[in-house]
């Protein structure tokens, strides 16, 4: 258990094992995976699993049901499936509906002990996953510290140059205006 009463440490995958509820989970940005063992040899004919975007029932046929009722947070249940994976394990992939901000789940169904979600270290982001205009403004950045490591001038620092430079064109002869002020967007 962590310091915060009844949150629990997530794992390194962003979720968490309850062997005293019978199954684990992780998670990633998009989506939330379940693992429920079975007995060896499991089918799915003998698994009951029912899944809508706001509740999920999954277990045994005939047995009381490991997982069953409102989840955290809403999925897109036409691209949620489940699968016997070893013939020992009920994996149930839940793809997240909420992609408009990334949402890290604090359990699977509601109701169940919760991550501690201070120690939730989800895994960095890929450069290519992120929008285009979020892309370039990293890039600029990066570029920027680096040019400042090797004491070069930063990309808005050469584009003041490049506009006193136009300047001197223009109009030659002329004093060059004070250009500290001045902001490129």
């Amino acid at each position: 258990m962590a310091a915060e009463a009844g949150a629990m440490n997530p794992n390194a995958d962003c979720g968490c094992e309850y062997p005293e509820l019978g199954y684990s989970w992780t998670q990633g940005e998009s989506d939330v995976t379940v693992v429920i063992p079975v007995p060896k040899g499991t089918k799915g004919k003998f698994v009951d699993v029912v899944m809508t975007c706001t509740r999920l029932k999954a277990g045994l046929k005939g047995k009381p049901a490991v997982i069953d009722g409102e989840m955290f947070s809403r999925i897109k249940e036409e691209d949620s499936m489940w699968s016997i994976e070893d013939g020992d394990k009920l994996v149930l992939h839940l793809e997240k509906a909420n992609l408009q901000h990334e949402e890290w789940w604090e359990c699977v169904q509601q109701g169940h002990p919760k991550l501690n979600m201070k120690d939730l270290k989800p895994p960095p982001k890929q450069m290519s996953s992120l929008e285009p205009g979020a892309q370039a403004t990293i890039e600029k950045m990066m570029f920027d510290e680096q040019q400042k490591r090797e004491g070069k001038p930063t990309s808005e620092q050469m584009k003041i140059q490049e506009a006193m430079d136009k300047f001197k064109e223009q109009f030659p002869g002329q004093p060059l205006p004070d250009m500290s002020q001045v902001r490129f967007e």
